[in-house]
């Protein structure tokens, strides 16, 4: 009797563990009536407010065509001139996928925000992506150069878009006096967003070779020391420059995105704007309001020291980032790579009249021939990576001439020597010197 209940016992508990192994899928060649469940990917993509449309309808082709699991994806609007900080705000509990501006890489990298790419991702970036792409989306490390984004965008510049009926002849846009001055003539203004933006108004100190920054890293890309030297008396120049043409009855300073569409928009049968310095991003809305009107152009130059010098400023690159503590990051990588393709990089220039930084896109020919792209590559030559700059440059720079618009605005005037102060006081912030 009890060799009979011995056997009955582990007669049980194979039937049962043979019935584990059955429903754990352990026989493959098993046929499960059809109802074994896809695996539930779960992954929040963040990106511009203008591309949301562009990001959702890529979401979902990337999900069609990976049908062997579930997507599901969470949307978030945010710019990425400001990503960084964002991000780094709460970095474990951030977006799986984003974008952000070249600039911004080091910043991201020290904050344990971007995920390291290798393996087959790494050579498909390295083959398909053009040099200046690859290398904002590079740090070199001890000798090694380690890529950490995906290059989404190569048009992250700026430059002028202007009323054909305002500018009829290309003197007339050569120099920022002569652009000013026409405007002022019909009785209209120029923006150039010079406040509160360090982005834009450091197009102005590039004029001057000898102007710039040097930031020194340590082996954790945070950084260490920065060297600024916009409070010399080369940087004085420049601001007095700057005090001359933000005193001009033409310029507005003090505008954005949002202000330089509604100044391009007809209004009783009048419109604010000759011009705007803006960028690529703007581009569909302003040829909207314009139409067979619109023009685009370089930067003009300005009189700085008495000499006639090219306005410069950033060339940057747009790039996709994977999240260091994503909980999906294999899957995070395989949806940036799938972003930032071939295709979609098409599509970002034919729907959003995106400068694309894949090789086979940038060779065809309705990119090569189209004017926009063909300004941007102009300005390029002239303008400064953005790579390598000081984490606190931006806000010091974006309230640099605050002061001078107040000024302007009072009927006030700045002195030689508070403008040296202003940037005294802007270097030793970005220098982060304290008091």
């Amino acid at each position: 009797m009890k060799r009979f209940t011995s056997l009955l016992f582990t007669f049980l508990l194979l039937f049962v563990f043979s019935g584990f192994l059955y429903s754990c899928g352990g026989d493959n060649g098993g046929d499960n009536g059809g109802t074994e469940q896809k695996e539930k990917v779960t992954l929040t993509v963040w990106g511009a407010e203008n591309d949301q449309a562009l990001l959702r309808e890529m979401c979902n082709e990337f999900a069609k065509a990976n049908p062997d699991k579930e997507y599901k994806f969470l949307f978030g609007v945010q710019g990425e001139g400001d990503a960084a900080d964002k991000v780094l705000n709460d970095v474990t509990s951030g977006p799986d996928v984003f974008s952000f501006a070249s600039d911004q890489i080091n910043k991201l990298i020290a904050g344990g925000a971007l995920a390291r790419i290798g393996g087959a991702n790494l050579e498909a970036v390295r083959s398909r992506d053009v040099e200046g792409a690859v290398d904002a989306a590079t740090i070199t490390v001890n000798g090694e150069d380690l890529l950490y984004a995906y290059p989404m965008t190569g048009d992250n510049n700026y430059f002028v878009y202007y009323d054909k009926r305002v500018y009829t002849d290309a003197s007339q846009l050569a120099s920022l006096e002569a652009m000013l001055d026409t405007a002022n003539a019909a009785g209209k203004k120029v923006h150039f967003k010079l406040n509160d933006d360090g982005w834009y108004l450091s197009s102005f100190f590039f004029t001057n070779p000898s102007l710039g920054y040097e930031v020194t890293y340590n082996e954790n890309m945070v950084e260490q020391s920065v060297a600024i030297n916009y409070d010399s008396a080369e940087g004085l120049e420049v601001m007095k420059a700057l005090r001359t043409y933000l005193f001009h009855d033409a310029m507005v300073a003090n505008t954005d995105d949002g202000k330089i569409i509604a100044a391009f928009t007809e209004a009783d049968g009048k419109m604010e704007a000759a011009a705007a310095v803006t960028g690529v991003w703007n581009r569909r809305a302003i040829e909207e309001l314009l139409g067979e009107n619109m023009g685009v152009c370089k930067l003009p130059t300005a009189k700085i020291s008495g000499q006639d010098v090219q306005l410069s400023g950033f060339m940057g690159y747009k790039l996709i980032g994977v999240n260091g503590y994503s909980k999906n990051k294999a899957e995070a990588h395989k949806l940036a790579l799938f972003l930032t393709n071939e295709a979609n990089q098409l599509k970002r220039f034919q729907v959003r009249g995106f400068g694309p930084t894949n090789k086979v896109v940038a060779a065809k020919s309705e990119v090569l021939s189209d004017p926009v792209i063909a300004v941007i590559l102009e300005q390029a030559k002239f303008n400064r990576a953005q790579k390598g700059v000081p984490g606190n440059y931006w806000t010091p720079m974006g309230s640099l001439i605050t002061e001078i618009i107040t000024a302007k605005a009072d009927g006030a005037e700045v002195t030689d020597q508070r403008l040296q102060e202003l940037l005294d006081a802007c270097c030793k912030a970005i220098r982060n010197e304290g008091e």
